[in-house]
């Protein structure tokens, strides 16, 4: 797996969406530590996690957990987070999405929050 490019969210984005379509190979485990790493910049971050939401399997749960539950995390990380794993149906990080609203989150992490509990529990 090559590296993210830099901080350029275009890029970074770009970079993500190749991997979902299958045109980039992937090491799901890369994709964890890239997530994990505040050194690697906000972007890369955020595209290995809308890469894992996609394409990750549950196995990844539990990191993308403990970044969504880090209220010492970056907004935009977290909320990143929570959509993924409102897309890998992660039923185990209901509560965790429940108590982040509890805390009145900003407006881009209360809208992931609510996004993925659409998801996880669908009227």
């Amino acid at each position: 797996m090559r590296q993210l490019p830099g901080d350029d969210p275009v890029q970074c984005m770009e970079w993500a969406k190749q991997v979902v379509g299958g045109k980039a190979s992937y090491d799901e485990a890369a994709l964890v530590a890239f997530a994990r790493d505040q050194a690697a910049g906000e972007w890369p971050r955020i595209a290995a996690l809308y890469a894992l939401g996609l394409v990750g399997s549950a196995d990844v749960c539990p990191a993308i957990r403990d970044l969504l539950a880090d209220a010492g995390e970056i907004e935009t990380v977290r909320s990143h987070a929570a959509e993924a794993l409102g897309n890998l149906g992660d039923r185990d990080a209901a509560r965790l999405l429940h108590d982040v609203l509890q805390d009145q989150p900003g407006k881009s992490l209360r809208e992931s929050c609510e996004y993925a509990l659409s998801e996880i529990e669908p009227v």
